[in-house]
């Protein structure tokens, strides 16, 4: 997989899965487990047509799986197609990764001839070997010292990544340590935010509860000290962060187990401290869920959105439909990730203690999501149940008004009538016109 940007304005980045890292047992990485290899027929394609895209004096940045230097990873036919591309297209400045135990005074100086300014970055991640061997980086730190001597004897630049929220007890102390340490042999350091990748154990700790993210919010407020440092770099979200299970059975069954199940459990805490909702969405529609996953492909989704697409382009664009179950809330974009789209809770299972549990529990989600996302306006299309009664308490709380698009006389018939189906036909009317005041 790659990608480029920015190379028309001087900037080219080019993200190349070349296949997995030499050593690939980091806690924290999910890149470097990557097996598929590509061919030197590929690695060239793909080096031609970002090349094409560059113009002259552009500053080039390549993120792998892996080390750049690693001739597993780049043959060396590669690395030298690279170094004449790179003279070819006059580069300005390079910026390429490795482990310290593949980068070479060989090939340093080979990349030496292109005339371009090279920064050749490392990830330290800590400057204590006891950290390193507990996250199992595979290196020490004299090893990165050794390295980074070498490169600045050379006439290149260091650039180092050091990790912050490692899952340690004194992680902020030894955060300044490594800051402090990689200032003397860096010429710059970018603080990266900790996440969880998928296919990482830093992901199962996540679950587990044992270890969590930082908000970006509190990522910026302790980093902040470094704020404005020349030669430190903050880097918030390294990659596009959203929960990806390997392969989750599916959660069927009602119960306590399946409303605090760990896998919706960091479902919510993701959608209530990192996630924010698109720009523009200012009135949130709150709806059921269904029992055939994911929800659009239901009859009663699939009805709902038919009357919902009666509403003008840009209105519709501006109502966020998020969905109510036992997972918590679940906005429609996620509605097709894991286990959102893998679970059954059959509400005719529930007894008198799991439907209070299922209120508090959700009214609890619901609060968190709502003091983390700005609406206008607050509507549903709920029956009179535990979803409405844990949404109605959670506004009350919050003294934020709502209102159910449902009318409570209609519901009344619905229950005299022995009807379950919100999308009966008197439902969906009080939808077709209340739908209006959206």
């Amino acid at each position: 997989m790659f990608l480029y940007n920015n190379a028309f304005i001087g900037m080219a980045t080019l993200i190349l899965n070349s296949g997995r890292c030499a050593w690939g047992k980091c806690i924290f990485c999910g890149y470097g487990k990557i097996y598929k290899k590509r061919t030197n027929k590929d690695l060239v394609a793909i080096l031609d047509d970002f090349f094409a895209n560059l113009k002259d004096d552009s500053v080039v940045k390549i993120f792998g799986s892996g080390s750049f230097f690693d001739e597993k990873q780049i043959p060396k036919e590669i690395f030298e197609y690279f170094i004449e591309k790179t003279k070819e297209n006059k580069i300005s400045e390079i910026y390429l990764e490795s482990r310290p135990e593949f980068i070479t005074k060989e090939k340093i100086l080979c990349l030496k001839e292109t005339n371009a300014k090279i920064n050749i970055a490392i990830g330290l991640e800590s400057a204590s070997d006891k950290i390193l061997k507990t996250i199992n980086k595979g290196f020490k730190v004299k090893d990165f010292e050794n390295v980074a001597n070498l490169i600045r004897s050379l006439g290149c630049k260091v650039r180092v990544y050091l990790l912050v929220n490692l899952p340690l007890k004194n992680w902020k102390a030894e955060l300044e340590k490594s800051v402090n340490f990689a200032l003397n042999y860096a010429d710059s350091i970018v603080l990266l935010n900790l996440l969880p990748h998928e296919n990482s154990e830093i992901f199962d700790l996540w679950i587990k509860g044992e270890w969590n993210f930082l908000s970006k919010e509190e990522f910026f407020d302790i980093t902040s000290k470094w704020n404005g440092n020349p030669k430190i770099e903050l880097d918030v979200e390294t990659f596009k962060f959203v929960p990806r299970f390997r392969a989750p059975k599916i959660l069927d069954g009602v119960g306590e187990e399946f409303l605090t199940h760990p896998y919706f459990e960091v479902w919510q805490d993701y959608l209530q401290r990192w996630y924010k909702k698109q720009t523009g969405k200012d009135i949130v529609l709150f709806l059921p869920c269904s029992a055939k996953k994911p929800y659009s492909e239901s009859e009663t989704h699939k009805k709902i959105l038919n009357i919902l697409s009666d509403l003008d382009k840009e209105k519709y664009k501006s109502v966020h439909q998020v969905m109510i179950s036992n997972p918590g809330v679940i906005p429609r974009e996620f509605e097709n990730f894991e286990p959102l789209n893998a679970y059954n809770w059959d509400e005719k299972l529930e007894n008198e203690f799991i439907k209070k549990r299922y209120i508090e529990v959700t009214k609890e989600r619901i609060k968190k999501y709502l003091l983390s996302q700005k609406y206008n306006k607050i509507f549903c299309f709920l029956k009179y149940t535990e979803s409405y009664e844990a949404l109605k308490l959670a506004c009350e709380e919050l003294n934020l008004n709502f209102k159910n698009l449902l009318r409570k006389e209609t519901y009344k018939k619905m229950k005299k009538e022995g009807i379950t189906s919100i999308v009966c036909e008197d439902a969906l009317n009080d939808l077709r016109e209340r739908i209006k005041e959206i």
